[in-house]
């Protein structure tokens, strides 16, 4: 193993182990899982401001590394969506169920604006991204 790959393998352990790590990571599922589920109900942060009776300035802070929100606004949020806030603790070592509950083709539909790492082979160049990862303008 190379001196910069055991480096990232500690860096990785240390994460691993650190609140602030798991909190930043719960923040950020949270903000791409509401993002997906506004994408497909065609929601604005305009619309979703109104149903929760806030600022649009106010969901824009959600979307934001320092929003920390309360049970309660993570119940509102889930409200309007019809949905519920799951919180669970699960061994580490368990599989995650978020890449189980997205097919692949459902994935990249929904990211179309980005291209999405996990979706490529393993041994592809930076630069040999598949035709429809790209951007697409809009006309």
């Amino acid at each position: 193993m190379t001196e910069r790959a055991e480096w990232f393998r500690r860096l990785g352990e240390k994460l691993e182990q650190d609140p602030v790590y798991w909190k930043e990571y719960l923040k950020l599922e949270f903000a791409e899982e509401l993002s997906r589920l506004m994408d497909e109900r065609g929601l604005t942060k305009t619309d979703l401001a109104t149903k929760l009776g806030c600022s649009r300035a106010y969901i824009t802070k959600v979307f934001n590394t320092t929003f920390n929100p309360t049970l309660e606004t993570l119940a509102k949020i889930a409200l309007v969506f019809d949905a519920r806030v799951e919180l669970k603790l699960v061994p580490r070592d368990a599989p995650s169920r978020k890449r189980a509950a997205a097919s692949p083709s459902t994935h990249r539909r929904e990211r179309r604006h980005e291209f999405v790492a996990a979706d490529r082979p393993a041994r592809v160049q930076r630069n040999d991204f598949i035709a429809s990862d790209k951007p697409r303008r809009k006309e």
